[in-house]
């Protein structure tokens, strides 16, 4: 797989899983295009799933 940007996102969803504990969902707005879809993907396979 190719070596994807690291986005702003990506440490705003570490911090976001930090905080929560799992207490609540995070909605992720934006563009069409722009890759939230991808960068939700990444994050939820490179993460541990606690």
């Amino acid at each position: 797989m190719a070596k994807l940007f690291r986005r702003k996102i990506y440490d705003r969803l570490l911090e976001w899983k930090r905080e929560s504990r799992g207490e609540y969902a995070i909605l992720i707005e934006g563009a069409r295009r722009v890759g939230k879809s991808t960068v939700a993907r990444t994050f939820g396979t490179s993460t541990d799933p606690t």
